[in-house]
């Protein structure tokens, strides 16, 4: 991971026109080098497709006056899409696979929590956001903002127990970090439940010391949580309730003359199986040994017990480094997020490397449909959504949204219309920023971000 992507840039002058939303909370965990996604210029398609929309919401918000109409509360499957180039949110209808519609949001999200309370029967109805410096939550149907959760660390990564009750954040840990620290990073346990007089605040925290927890997934029944603690070279069991660590198992052995560095993990539907990424290499923001990427397979069903049971290597047919994954419901695949290259896919019964699909572009994440029958791989450099049929292994359609889309989110609360946000969406998308353009945290320069 890097801190050195680029992020929009807010001329002084527009912000003071446009009005200054909230300040950006953890700004100054934030590179402070930020680029301007958009300094090579809008291309001609965006222009037109912009300025039509910003004449109709126009006219629309007129006579509106910025109010907020439409089907907001209905339960339709729905994904959500983080445009971290230009801070919108790209609405999918997730039946038809078309754009339903774009809101300026202020902020962003590389890795929103997406596992779980996504599902078409779920009426979770809250998004959370990662942001350097902590974790926001706002609501699916107005985008206001319920809270914000302060870490203190840049990078956050944020996953919601199986019920909705609690949110749980690993923060701190990156493969940029410098090997040797004395930075104690920490895990959080977070009230996510809405009715409760103490939503969102910290109601549990481990202090894990620096060994640079980097990601957060949990199984179906919401007793166990995992985390890869990349400077320590360790996969992380921990108990929900009460919150403390049950084990520390090691990564296992490095292909290289580096380390495991293993920095990103999700486990399956059904608790078998836990998909880890490794660097392998060594940390930093320049590498002693150049981080090359693997991708383990380990066995879970005994969650405090977890037993590798393969690594798929270069050797192995695998063409880059995965930067994260996604577990078919079935178990029968593993989707690799691989910058540059695509989506690989893991043929999860024989254990074999199986196939890399054309995406159109570089991405590093994706997120499953409510129906968990599509996988949604937001493509970066295209400004597009590829949408993946799992029962095929294929792409079916790909989506136009805003700019450098990186993070998704499943849901089934739909945002109310709002012309003044579709508007200022549009304004965005002209590359005309608003606000601190609030930072998100990304993958060794793979998006727009801090």
């Amino acid at each position: 991971m890097s801190d050195n992507c680029g992020c929009g840039t807010t001329d002084p002058a527009d912000e003071e026109a446009a009005g200054s939303p909230r300040p950006a909370k953890g700004d100054e965990l934030a590179n402070d080098a930020r680029q301007n996604p958009f300094a090579d210029g809008v291309d001609r398609r965006r222009l037109l497709q912009a300025s039509g929309t910003v004449g109709a919401t126009a006219a629309l918000a007129g006579c509106s006056g910025g109010g907020s109409g439409g089907d907001g509360g209905d339960a339709v499957p729905t994904m959500f899409v983080f445009n971290n180039g230009d801070r919108t949110l790209s609405v999918i209808d997730a039946e038809s696979d078309e754009l339903v519609t774009s809101s300026f949001l202020g902020t962003t999200a590389s890795f929103p929590a997406n596992q779980y309370s996504t599902g078409s029967d779920a009426a979770h109805d809250v998004l959370w956001l990662n942001v350097s410096g902590g974790v926001r939550a706002v609501d699916q149907q107005t985008l206001e903002e319920l809270a914000y959760v302060e870490t203190g660390f840049g990078p956050n990564y944020p996953n919601l127990t199986p019920d909705g009750e609690h949110l749980l954040i690993a923060s701190g840990g990156t493969t940029g970090l410098s090997p040797e620290g004395d930075t104690n990073h920490a895990i959080f346990r977070v009230d996510a439940n809405r009715e409760s007089d103490t939503f969102g605040e910290v109601t549990a925290e481990i202090e894990t010391g620096y060994v640079g927890p980097c990601d957060m997934t949990l199984g179906p029944n919401g007793d166990y949580a995992f985390v890869v603690d990349v400077a320590d070279e360790a996969i992380r069991v921990l108990s929900v309730d009460p919150f403390e660590t049950v084990t520390r198992v090691d990564a296992g052995e490095p292909v290289n003359e580096g380390n495991v560095l293993p920095f990103m993990c999700t486990a399956s539907f059904d608790g078998d199986l836990l998909l880890v990424e490794n660097g392998e290499g060594t940390l930093g923001g320049e590498p002693e040994v150049p981080r090359e990427g693997s991708e383990s397979v380990w066995d879970i069903s005994d969650p405090e017990n977890p037993e590798e049971i393969a690594k798929i290597t270069r050797d192995d047919g695998l063409p880059g480094a995965p930067i994260t994954s996604e577990v078919a419901p079935d178990n029968s695949a593993a989707y690799l997020f691989i910058p540059g290259e695509g989506v690989g896919v893991i043929d999860l019964v024989a254990n074999e490397y199986a196939t890399t699909l054309d995406v159109g572009g570089s991405s590093i994440g994706g997120a499953w449909g409510p129906n968990r029958e599509k996988l949604y791989v937001p493509v970066q450099d295209a400004n597009q959504v590829a949408v993946i049929d799992h029962a095929n292994r294929e792409v079916t359609t790909t989506v136009d949204v805003g700019e450098a889309p990186t993070g998704a989110a499943a849901g089934t609360v739909r945002p109310e219309s709002d012309a003044v946000s579709s508007l200022q969406a549009s304004l965005a998308s002209l590359g005309i920023t608003f606000g601190d353009m609030e930072a998100s945290w990304c993958m060794d320069d793979h998006c727009y971000c801090g």
